[in-house]
């Protein structure tokens, strides 16, 4: 982990928050596998405080600020838990609200699958994990966290059949169902090749994918 992190983390506990490393970063740790991104969500604190944290740190990179996303130097993400409601067609058709204050639960819940809804206290390694995403890894099942807003965002499936040819885990049978029902047609051509592209040079289980 890098030290600006550690740094960053302790600034919010300052503020009375709480900062986890979360998303892939944490699957790939419990799967050994290196990762130079840093994806960090800070609870307990506002967005306009996390942006004068974050500002203490030099400059900062907006990357979604109407729902607190931010890079901080080259690769660390930073931003606040948040919900998404569909709110339209396609997979960009989302109402996003970051919400410091959410619920563990809440916020691991809008993830894709088990495995990149889990969290790890930055400072003392706490791990939050409400469903189960460290034993499913340890299984290699991939496993949705929530059928309806799985199926709201047909670009998760593109993602899981990414994630079987570059880890080799299988689906779960209500997570295979969901994805080969899903309508694809909303995808634009460039967000398909972005997966695929990533399916090719980074699987190594393509027959399984």
């Amino acid at each position: 982990m890098s030290e600006i992190v550690i740094k960053l983390s302790q600034r919010v506990k300052e503020e009375g928050g709480r900062a986890f490393y979360t998303g892939g970063f944490v699957r790939d740790k419990f799967m050994n596998i290196p990762s130079k991104d840093e994806d960090v969500e800070v609870f307990g604190v506002t967005s306009e405080k996390l942006y004068e944290i974050l500002k203490e740190f030099g400059k900062v990179d907006t990357v979604g600020q109407s729902f607190q996303v931010y890079k901080l130097g080259q690769n660390v993400d930073v931003s606040l838990p948040r919900r998404e409601r569909k709110d339209g067609i396609g997979h960009r058709a989302f109402i996003v609200e970051g919400d410091g204050f959410m619920s563990y639960k809440d916020a691991c819940e809008r993830r894709d699958l088990t495995i990149n809804a889990i969290l790890q206290d930055v400072l003392n390694g706490e791990i939050i994990d409400p469903f189960k995403g460290v034993s499913d890894i340890k299984d290699g099942v991939l496993r949705v966290v929530s059928p309806q807003s799985f199926s709201e965002d047909s670009l998760r499936v593109l993602r899981l059949v990414q994630f079987v040819a570059r880890f080799g885990f299988s689906m779960d049978a209500e997570t295979y169902l969901l994805a080969r029902d899903c309508d694809l047609s909303d995808l634009p051509k460039e967000r398909v090749w972005m997966e695929l592209e990533k399916f090719f040079l980074k699987g190594e289980h393509i027959e399984e994918g």
